[in-house]
């Protein structure tokens, strides 16, 4: 029987720093000569966390849902595919920030798959500011705790955000909500990533209970035609009503030249330009809760400059 292929289930809520991590991973998988695959979910029709996948990875996206929700059968199908066309070595999986653990896991154990992978661990990543202040509904909050609970490796991400007194007291409240997990502090999700390679998969009772929490997230997408003030959208997204989770796409800037892939997350702006020579289309997704639609597209038309 062919080796089975390992599976890496990536979770974190929204903006905690998922992609960042699967592209270090990739990265660092392919210079050891491994094949990789690549399920993208994202909760909103585009894809743009894809971005990252470089060109020689297998790729699957699975857009506009939820895998441990609406998709998750198309999950068990995608993998199975991937298992049956391609030779690989490893399967990552980065699930929405809206993700159940428990549902994900259910579908890479389908009957039609689990004699051909073998599911190595999951690992959470968290923000750690985002963790310590928890402005969010208390849906998300359960949430957020169920998928450091589950995790086999939790990574506390953006920890240069908070001082040593409330690191030190995060760290001790992760532990306290799962004390076999790994648990690794890190900035711009840089880590040995050869520690994720040595996880060992948890197996217990705990797999088999679980409450589903509906969350209410708002997605939606916004075209940019024009080049946008970088200085004035960031100011106006932190003024938008409701609670904006997250915001990502791609943008041209007023300022500079070129394509640039956007990312917001908890405050925090950040541009970069895109490597890739591709037609991305020019527009950003909006993801929240209680968002005001037409005040965020009214808010990206004002930041827009005539060409």
């Amino acid at each position: 029987m062919a080796n089975k292929i390992d599976i890496y289930i990536l979770s974190g809520f929204l903006g905690s720093g998922k992609s960042t991590l699967l592209a270090r991973l990739l990265e660092f998988e392919q210079y050891q000569g491994r094949k990789l695959g690549v399920i993208m979910n994202e909760m909103g029709e585009k894809s743009i966390d894809s971005a990252i996948v470089p060109g020689d990875v297998t790729l699957k996206e699975l857009l506009n849902g939820c895998i441990c929700c609406s998709l998750q059968g198309t999950l068990s199908s995608q993998m199975k595919d991937m298992a049956d066309t391609y030779e690989l070595d490893a399967i990552y999986i980065e699930s929405t920030g809206a993700a159940h653990l428990i549902e994900v896991v259910d579908a890479c154990t389908h009957l039609s798959i689990v004699h051909n992978v073998d599911l190595k661990g999951i690992v959470t990543v968290v923000n750690a500011k985002q963790w310590l202040e928890g402005r969010m509904s208390g849906k998300l909050k359960k949430l957020l705790k169920e998928q450091v609970k589950h995790a086999d490796a939790i990574i506390v991400n953006k920890i240069d955000t908070i001082d040593e007194i409330e690191k030190d007291g995060l760290m001790e409240g992760i532990r306290t909500i799962n004390p076999e997990a790994v648990r690794i502090p890190a900035v711009f999700a840089d880590i040995d990533l050869s520690r994720l390679q040595s996880i060992k998969r948890k197996h217990t009772s705990q797999e088999h209970t679980h409450e589903h929490y509906h969350l209410h997230l708002h997605t939606f997408t916004v075209s940019v035609k024009n080049p946008v003030n970088r200085i004035q959208l960031e100011k106006k997204l932190m003024e938008v009503s409701g609670q904006l989770y997250r915001a990502k796409g791609f943008v041209r800037l007023d300022e500079t030249p070129g394509l640039h892939l956007f990312n917001y997350s908890y405050g925090v702006t950040m541009y970069e330009r895109c490597r890739q020579q591709k037609d991305y289309t020019t527009e950003l997704v909006f993801i929240g809760e209680n968002l005001n639609e037409e005040q965020i597209k009214t808010t990206v038309s004002e930041c827009q400059t005539n060409e």
